[in-house]
């Protein structure tokens, strides 16, 4: 029987945000194919590699297109790109601390090429969609994918910043609401007002957008300082 102790995998699926029904499955998803070979084992987890790529990549998409209303396909294909490179799931599988219960052949001991983790962590996410469906990888996904720190690095603005962290805190997104415009058409004066979860922040700016943005960031002040 090929898994790691029971004490690594309980850990493991903690830090993931799910519980396997099918043990069997998560065993075959933190199976390396040098292990598989070194071990005669039938099956890896490169199937599992291969769903698991297709899911998040679903599911990635969906959450961009909700989280960036006003981005085109461009945006969100270079959003999608970097949210899930293999520099991306590298850290994500350190934050699993897969490499504790991932199974690699003595070929690859001390291997630490991210690569082989980013593989395994698209295998696990693979399993998860086959014990639980496409909710519950779906779960999974964006507890990682909307981590705050990470994300909010990425943030081209405040208002693109405010939406990550809402989303992170699966939340209802900010609603913008333009209150007055005033001032002559060539040096308009734009006042925005932002609601969430039954609150709300002004803003202003020369234009919509701008104002926009300056409502976030007061926004995202006060929440910071209430943390």
């Amino acid at each position: 029987m090929f898994k790691p102790d029971n004490f690594a995998l309980h850990d493991f699926q903690s830090k993931l945000g799910y519980f396997f029904r099918d043990g069997g499955l998560l065993n075959t998803a933190l199976c390396h194919a040098s292990y598989a070979y070194e071990n005669g084992l039938p099956h890896n987890n490169e199937r599992l590699e291969f769903l698991g790529d297709a899911v998040l990549g679903l599911i990635t998409a969906h959450a961009l297109y909700e989280t960036y209303p006003d981005a085109d396909e461009g945006e969100l294909s270079s959003l999608r790109v970097k949210f899930v490179s293999a520099e991306a799931l590298s850290r994500w599988a350190d934050k699993m601390e897969l490499c504790r219960v991932l199974l690699k052949g003595k070929s690859l001991k001390g291997n630490t090429k991210s690569s082989i983790f980013a593989d395994g962590v698209e295998a696990v996410i693979g399993a998860v969609y086959l014990d639980g469906g496409l909710e519950a990888a779906s779960i999974v996904v964006r507890r990682y994918l909307f981590d705050a720190e990470a994300a909010v690095e990425k943030a081209a603005d405040s208002k693109t910043t405010l939406q990550i962290l809402v989303q992170a805190g699966k939340k209802t997104l900010p609603r913008y609401e333009t209150v007055s415009m005033t001032g002559p058409s060539h040096a308009p004066c734009f006042k925005v007002r932002v609601h969430l979860d039954g609150r709300f922040w002004e803003g202003e700016g020369a234009s919509r957008k701008g104002a926009e943005i300056d409502a976030a960031a007061r926004a995202l002040s006060d929440l910071r300082s209430a943390q």
